[in-house]
């Protein structure tokens, strides 16, 4: 696959800023209280596998982008799922009584 060398800096810099944001969301992810785990790990996989897409992509490595898309499809069928279901994007319904 022969990606032009613009494209190659622009996904090396768009896979820098996805790195930035997973190490932004790995905080959280190590805080999360228990039942409310789901969606920072959800948000840290999405960019670390996102990056990892893009680096590949822009290494012209088919192989390793279709790899990295099977892994990073479910991630965001996942967040999809959790973020349309009626208790909200974290999942958890308010107990009332």
């Amino acid at each position: 696959m022969d990606v032009p060398t613009v494209f190659r800096w622009i996904l090396s810099a768009f896979a820098a800023i996805q790195l930035f944001y997973a190490l932004r969301a790995l905080r959280p992810a190590l805080r999360a209280e228990s039942g409310r785990r789901v969606d920072p790990w959800l948000t840290f996989a999405d960019h670390a596998v996102g990056a990892a897409v893009s680096v590949a992509l822009a290494a012209g490595n088919l192989t390793a982008v279709l790899y990295g898309s099977a892994v990073l499809g479910p991630i965001l069928t996942c967040q999809l799922v959790r973020h349309l279901r009626p208790g909200g994007p974290r999942g958890v319904e308010s107990r009332t009584g």
